[in-house]
Protein backbone atom coordinates (compact mmCIF):
# COMPACT_ATOMS: atom_id res chain seq x y z
CA UNK A 1 0.00 0.00 0.00
CA UNK A 2 1.45 3.32 -0.90
CA UNK A 3 1.52 5.58 1.99
CA UNK A 4 0.59 10.07 0.95
CA UNK A 5 3.08 11.81 2.27
CA UNK A 6 2.12 13.83 5.51
CA UNK A 7 1.31 17.23 3.91
CA UNK A 8 -1.25 15.54 1.42
CA UNK A 9 -3.25 14.14 4.39
CA UNK A 10 -3.80 17.28 6.88
CA UNK A 11 -5.28 19.17 3.23
CA UNK A 12 -8.51 17.18 4.02
CA UNK A 13 -7.97 17.84 7.69
CA UNK A 14 -7.51 21.20 6.91
CA UNK A 15 -10.97 21.53 4.54
CA UNK A 16 -12.78 20.17 7.52
CA UNK A 17 -11.84 22.09 10.19
CA UNK A 18 -12.24 25.37 7.87
CA UNK A 19 -15.99 24.23 7.50
CA UNK A 20 -16.22 23.40 11.23
CA UNK A 21 -15.34 27.22 12.10
CA UNK A 22 -17.08 28.89 9.19
CA UNK A 23 -20.30 26.85 10.44
CA UNK A 24 -19.46 28.00 13.75
CA UNK A 25 -18.80 31.46 13.24
CA UNK A 26 -22.40 31.54 11.26
CA UNK A 27 -24.21 30.15 13.89
CA UNK A 28 -22.59 32.41 16.58
CA UNK A 29 -23.43 35.39 14.14
CA UNK A 30 -27.02 33.94 13.73
CA UNK A 31 -27.15 34.10 17.76
CA UNK A 32 -25.63 37.51 18.19
CA UNK A 33 -28.36 38.53 15.77
CA UNK A 34 -31.30 37.07 17.53
CA UNK A 35 -29.75 38.20 20.79
CA UNK A 36 -29.26 41.82 19.62
CA UNK A 37 -32.85 41.79 18.28
CA UNK A 38 -34.14 40.43 21.82
CA UNK A 39 -32.38 43.04 23.50
CA UNK A 40 -34.50 45.72 21.25
CA UNK A 41 -37.50 43.90 22.40
CA UNK A 42 -36.86 43.93 25.55
CA UNK A 43 -35.61 47.94 25.39
CA UNK A 44 -39.04 48.78 23.93
CA UNK A 45 -41.02 46.72 26.11
CA UNK A 46 -39.17 48.77 29.18
CA UNK A 47 -39.06 52.27 27.36
CA UNK A 48 -43.47 51.25 27.39
CA UNK A 49 -43.86 50.11 30.82
CA UNK A 50 -42.06 52.92 32.30
CA UNK A 51 -43.87 55.38 30.23
CA UNK A 52 -47.51 53.73 30.29
CA UNK A 53 -48.82 56.07 33.21
CA UNK A 54 -47.85 58.87 31.02
CA UNK A 55 -48.98 57.45 27.83
CA UNK A 56 -52.34 56.55 29.32
CA UNK A 57 -52.82 60.35 30.16
CA UNK A 58 -51.80 61.20 26.86
CA UNK A 59 -54.53 58.79 25.39
CA UNK A 60 -57.10 60.51 28.05
CA UNK A 61 -55.84 63.80 27.09
CA UNK A 62 -57.08 62.20 23.56
CA UNK A 63 -60.35 62.00 24.57
CA UNK A 64 -60.47 65.68 25.84
CA UNK A 65 -59.15 66.42 22.39
CA UNK A 66 -61.79 64.69 20.58
CA UNK A 67 -64.72 65.90 23.12
CA UNK A 68 -63.22 69.77 21.26
CA UNK A 69 -63.10 68.76 18.04
CA UNK A 70 -66.70 67.41 18.06
CA UNK A 71 -68.41 69.99 19.78
CA UNK A 72 -66.43 72.80 17.48
CA UNK A 73 -67.92 71.39 14.31
CA UNK A 74 -71.62 71.71 15.89
CA UNK A 75 -70.34 75.57 16.08
CA UNK A 76 -69.54 75.86 12.22
CA UNK A 77 -72.27 77.63 10.56
CA UNK A 78 -74.19 75.78 8.13
CA UNK A 79 -72.93 72.17 9.43
CA UNK A 80 -74.64 72.19 12.76
CA UNK A 81 -77.94 70.22 11.41
CA UNK A 82 -75.68 67.02 10.32
CA UNK A 83 -72.67 65.06 10.97
CA UNK A 84 -70.66 63.48 7.31
CA UNK A 85 -67.69 61.88 6.24
CA UNK A 86 -66.75 65.41 4.49
CA UNK A 87 -66.51 66.93 7.91
CA UNK A 88 -62.81 67.12 10.24
CA UNK A 89 -63.94 64.80 12.53
CA UNK A 90 -64.20 62.17 9.83
CA UNK A 91 -60.90 62.86 7.98
CA UNK A 92 -62.72 65.18 5.95
CA UNK A 93 -60.85 68.76 4.53
CA UNK A 94 -64.04 70.42 6.82
CA UNK A 95 -64.57 73.79 5.93
CA UNK A 96 -61.57 74.51 3.92
CA UNK A 97 -63.64 77.83 2.62
CA UNK A 98 -63.98 79.49 6.06
CA UNK A 99 -62.64 82.47 7.56
CA UNK A 100 -63.32 80.98 11.15
CA UNK A 101 -61.96 77.56 10.59
CA UNK A 102 -61.42 76.30 13.58
CA UNK A 103 -59.27 73.34 12.75
CA UNK A 104 -56.91 75.39 11.03
CA UNK A 105 -53.49 74.03 11.59
CA UNK A 106 -54.85 70.13 13.53
CA UNK A 107 -53.95 67.50 11.96
CA UNK A 108 -55.53 64.17 13.32
CA UNK A 109 -52.93 62.50 12.41
CA UNK A 110 -50.31 64.50 14.51
CA UNK A 111 -51.60 66.65 17.86
CA UNK A 112 -48.50 67.74 19.82
CA UNK A 113 -49.29 67.15 23.55
CA UNK A 114 -46.28 68.00 26.21
CA UNK A 115 -43.50 66.01 24.94
CA UNK A 116 -45.39 63.65 22.64
CA UNK A 117 -47.89 63.65 20.45
CA UNK A 118 -51.22 61.60 19.64
CA UNK A 119 -53.05 60.65 16.63
CA UNK A 120 -57.17 60.09 16.23
CA UNK A 121 -59.24 58.31 14.62
CA UNK A 122 -63.31 59.30 15.28
CA UNK A 123 -65.64 57.15 13.74
CA UNK A 124 -69.18 57.56 14.51
CA UNK A 125 -71.28 54.65 16.05
CA UNK A 126 -74.91 55.50 14.41
CA UNK A 127 -73.60 54.29 10.84
CA UNK A 128 -74.05 51.29 12.64
CA UNK A 129 -77.21 49.00 13.56
CA UNK A 130 -77.88 48.24 16.90
CA UNK A 131 -77.50 45.25 17.63
CA UNK A 132 -79.76 45.10 21.03
CA UNK A 133 -82.68 46.89 19.72
CA UNK A 134 -82.65 45.69 15.66
CA UNK A 135 -86.11 43.49 14.89
CA UNK A 136 -85.77 40.20 13.56
CA UNK A 137 -86.82 40.77 10.23
CA UNK A 138 -84.01 43.17 9.89
CA UNK A 139 -81.73 41.05 11.38
CA UNK A 140 -82.25 38.56 8.93
CA UNK A 141 -82.15 40.68 5.71
CA UNK A 142 -78.69 42.33 7.29
CA UNK A 143 -77.45 38.10 7.02
CA UNK A 144 -78.35 37.72 3.90
CA UNK A 145 -77.05 40.90 2.50
CA UNK A 146 -73.94 40.18 4.08
CA UNK A 147 -73.47 35.91 2.77
CA UNK A 148 -75.43 33.63 4.64
CA UNK A 149 -77.84 31.74 3.19
CA UNK A 150 -81.79 31.93 3.37
CA UNK A 151 -81.45 29.29 6.11
CA UNK A 152 -78.71 29.67 8.04
CA UNK A 153 -79.68 33.75 8.15
CA UNK A 154 -83.03 32.26 9.90
CA UNK A 155 -81.47 30.49 11.89
CA UNK A 156 -78.52 32.66 13.00
CA UNK A 157 -80.87 35.74 13.90
CA UNK A 158 -82.96 33.26 15.99
CA UNK A 159 -79.71 32.40 18.23
CA UNK A 160 -78.93 36.34 18.41
CA UNK A 161 -82.45 36.98 19.35
CA UNK A 162 -81.85 33.87 22.09
CA UNK A 163 -78.76 35.12 23.30
CA UNK A 164 -80.27 38.40 24.04
CA UNK A 165 -83.74 38.01 25.68
CA UNK A 166 -83.31 37.39 29.30
CA UNK A 167 -84.96 33.71 29.15
CA UNK A 168 -84.16 30.28 28.61
CA UNK A 169 -86.35 29.66 26.07
CA UNK A 170 -85.15 28.55 22.93
CA UNK A 171 -86.52 30.54 20.01
CA UNK A 172 -89.41 29.03 18.05
CA UNK A 173 -87.09 29.14 15.01
CA UNK A 174 -84.63 26.95 16.50
CA UNK A 175 -82.40 28.98 18.51
CA UNK A 176 -79.75 28.65 21.07
CA UNK A 177 -79.89 28.83 24.92
CA UNK A 178 -78.16 26.94 28.07
CA UNK A 179 -78.64 23.35 26.65
CA UNK A 180 -76.52 24.00 23.71
CA UNK A 181 -73.90 26.60 24.89
CA UNK A 182 -73.09 24.28 27.61
CA UNK A 183 -72.50 21.13 25.58
CA UNK A 184 -69.58 23.09 24.14
CA UNK A 185 -65.95 22.39 24.42
CA UNK A 186 -65.22 24.56 26.86
CA UNK A 187 -68.60 25.11 27.53
CA UNK A 188 -70.12 28.30 28.39
CA UNK A 189 -73.04 30.53 29.16
CA UNK A 190 -75.42 32.57 26.94
CA UNK A 191 -75.24 36.48 27.67
CA UNK A 192 -79.56 36.27 28.36
CA UNK A 193 -78.95 39.93 28.36
CA UNK A 194 -77.77 43.21 25.99
CA UNK A 195 -74.97 42.79 23.76
CA UNK A 196 -71.74 44.95 26.04
CA UNK A 197 -69.35 45.02 22.37
CA UNK A 198 -70.73 43.65 19.20
CA UNK A 199 -67.46 40.94 19.50
CA UNK A 200 -69.95 38.64 21.71
CA UNK A 201 -71.31 37.81 18.35
CA UNK A 202 -68.37 35.44 17.63
CA UNK A 203 -69.75 33.50 20.73
CA UNK A 204 -73.47 33.08 19.47
CA UNK A 205 -74.14 29.60 17.67
CA UNK A 206 -73.94 29.77 14.04
CA UNK A 207 -71.60 33.00 13.81
CA UNK A 208 -68.18 32.07 12.32
CA UNK A 209 -65.32 34.47 11.87
CA UNK A 210 -65.47 34.89 8.69
CA UNK A 211 -69.49 35.94 8.60
CA UNK A 212 -67.94 38.32 11.56
CA UNK A 213 -65.45 39.39 10.15
CA UNK A 214 -66.08 39.73 6.32
CA UNK A 215 -63.45 39.98 3.50
CA UNK A 216 -60.91 41.00 6.54
CA UNK A 217 -57.74 38.96 6.58
CA UNK A 218 -57.60 35.07 7.76
CA UNK A 219 -55.67 35.37 10.30
CA UNK A 220 -57.84 37.88 11.80
CA UNK A 221 -61.29 35.93 11.16
CA UNK A 222 -59.65 32.68 12.43
CA UNK A 223 -60.18 33.82 16.28
CA UNK A 224 -63.26 32.89 18.02
CA UNK A 225 -64.93 29.83 19.33
CA UNK A 226 -65.85 27.17 16.97
CA UNK A 227 -69.10 25.62 16.36
CA UNK A 228 -70.58 22.54 15.70
CA UNK A 229 -72.49 23.72 12.58
CA UNK A 230 -71.18 26.21 10.17
CA UNK A 231 -72.92 27.97 7.89
CA UNK A 232 -71.80 28.67 4.70
CA UNK A 233 -70.53 32.30 4.87
CA UNK A 234 -69.63 34.70 1.67
CA UNK A 235 -68.35 37.79 0.49
CA UNK A 236 -71.13 40.44 0.77
CA UNK A 237 -73.05 40.10 -2.70
CA UNK A 238 -72.33 44.33 -3.25
CA UNK A 239 -68.58 42.99 -3.43
CA UNK A 240 -67.94 45.46 -0.63
CA UNK A 241 -66.67 42.29 1.72
CA UNK A 242 -68.49 43.71 4.86
CA UNK A 243 -68.90 41.53 7.98
CA UNK A 244 -71.27 41.51 10.69
CA UNK A 245 -68.61 43.60 12.62
CA UNK A 246 -69.12 46.66 9.60
CA UNK A 247 -73.06 46.45 10.25
CA UNK A 248 -73.36 46.16 13.70
CA UNK A 249 -73.14 48.36 17.17
CA UNK A 250 -74.32 47.35 20.89
CA UNK A 251 -73.77 51.29 21.22
CA UNK A 252 -76.05 54.01 19.46
CA UNK A 253 -78.99 56.08 19.44
CA UNK A 254 -80.71 53.73 17.42
CA UNK A 255 -81.53 55.57 14.18
CA UNK A 256 -79.06 55.46 11.52
CA UNK A 257 -76.49 58.44 10.04
CA UNK A 258 -77.75 58.73 6.34
CA UNK A 259 -74.94 60.43 6.09
CA UNK A 260 -72.19 58.27 7.22
CA UNK A 261 -73.65 54.45 6.98
CA UNK A 262 -71.74 52.63 4.33
CA UNK A 263 -73.89 50.68 1.79
CA UNK A 264 -74.51 47.16 3.17
CA UNK A 265 -76.13 49.01 6.15
CA UNK A 266 -77.94 51.01 3.49
CA UNK A 267 -79.09 47.85 1.59
CA UNK A 268 -80.06 46.50 4.55
CA UNK A 269 -82.39 49.56 5.84
CA UNK A 270 -84.07 50.11 2.38
CA UNK A 271 -84.94 46.58 1.67
CA UNK A 272 -82.29 45.27 -0.09
CA UNK A 273 -81.94 47.71 -2.51
CA UNK A 274 -78.75 48.77 -3.91
CA UNK A 275 -79.60 51.11 -6.81
CA UNK A 276 -80.94 52.81 -4.23
CA UNK A 277 -78.25 52.87 -1.73
CA UNK A 278 -75.75 53.98 -4.76
CA UNK A 279 -78.05 56.97 -5.32
CA UNK A 280 -77.81 58.04 -1.36
CA UNK A 281 -73.77 57.70 -1.78
CA UNK A 282 -73.84 59.42 -4.76
CA UNK A 283 -75.77 62.24 -3.32
CA UNK A 284 -74.15 63.08 -0.18
CA UNK A 285 -70.62 63.10 -1.46
CA UNK A 286 -71.54 66.34 -2.93
CA UNK A 287 -74.61 67.39 -0.47
CA UNK A 288 -75.14 66.14 3.03
CA UNK A 289 -78.39 65.35 3.50
CA UNK A 290 -79.59 67.69 6.11
CA UNK A 291 -83.26 66.36 7.25
CA UNK A 292 -84.27 62.40 6.84
CA UNK A 293 -86.90 63.68 4.76
CA UNK A 294 -84.82 64.34 2.02
CA UNK A 295 -83.65 60.67 1.52
CA UNK A 296 -85.19 59.49 -2.10
CA UNK A 297 -87.02 56.07 -1.88
CA UNK A 298 -87.26 56.67 2.23
CA UNK A 299 -91.18 56.95 2.38
CA UNK A 300 -92.81 57.82 5.64
CA UNK A 301 -90.52 55.15 7.56
CA UNK A 302 -87.09 57.33 7.15
CA UNK A 303 -87.79 59.57 9.76
CA UNK A 304 -87.76 56.37 11.75
CA UNK A 305 -85.07 54.40 10.75
CA UNK A 306 -82.23 57.30 9.78
CA UNK A 307 -80.99 60.70 11.22
CA UNK A 308 -78.60 63.27 9.85
CA UNK A 309 -76.80 63.23 12.84
CA UNK A 310 -74.41 60.98 15.15
CA UNK A 311 -74.21 61.30 19.13
CA UNK A 312 -72.01 57.93 19.97
CA UNK A 313 -68.65 57.95 18.62
CA UNK A 314 -65.35 55.82 18.70
CA UNK A 315 -62.11 57.11 19.53
CA UNK A 316 -59.05 54.98 18.50
CA UNK A 317 -55.74 57.38 20.10
CA UNK A 318 -52.03 55.93 19.74
CA UNK A 319 -49.95 58.04 22.02
CA UNK A 320 -46.42 58.81 21.78
CA UNK A 321 -43.53 60.22 23.60
CA UNK A 322 -40.62 59.08 22.00
CA UNK A 323 -40.04 55.83 21.01
CA UNK A 324 -42.66 54.59 23.32
CA UNK A 325 -46.09 54.22 22.02
CA UNK A 326 -49.67 52.70 23.11
CA UNK A 327 -52.94 52.53 21.66
CA UNK A 328 -56.12 53.27 23.59
CA UNK A 329 -59.91 53.02 22.45
CA UNK A 330 -63.08 54.61 23.69
CA UNK A 331 -66.44 55.64 23.15
CA UNK A 332 -67.27 59.38 23.99
CA UNK A 333 -71.17 60.08 23.77
CA UNK A 334 -71.23 63.60 22.66
CA UNK A 335 -72.99 65.90 25.13
CA UNK A 336 -74.14 69.92 24.99
CA UNK A 337 -71.03 71.76 24.56
CA UNK A 338 -68.25 70.31 25.66
CA UNK A 339 -69.70 67.94 28.24
CA UNK A 340 -69.44 64.62 26.11
CA UNK A 341 -69.90 61.59 28.79
CA UNK A 342 -66.75 58.55 28.35
CA UNK A 343 -68.70 55.83 28.41
CA UNK A 344 -65.24 53.41 27.64
CA UNK A 345 -61.89 54.13 27.69
CA UNK A 346 -59.27 51.31 27.87
CA UNK A 347 -55.88 50.10 25.96
CA UNK A 348 -56.52 48.81 22.36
Amino acid sequence: MKLMPVAQQQVPQRGAALVIVMVLVLAMTVMAGAFAYAMKVETRLAVNTQSMPELEWYGRSGMEVAKYILDAQRRIPGENTYDGLNQFWAGGPGPVDSVDNPFDGIDLANIPIGEGSISLQIIDLERKINLNSVAEPILELALQVLGAGAGDAASITAAIADWRDPNDLEHIRGGAEKSYYSGLNPPYAPKDGNFDDVSELLKVRGVTPELFWGGRSRLAARAGPKDRRQPISLVAPDGSGAGMVDVFTAISANRINVNTAPLPVLRILLGGDENLAQQIIQRRLDQPFRSAAEIPGGGLSANSLFSTQSAHFEIHIEARIGSARRRFVGILRRGAGRDGQVMLFHPE
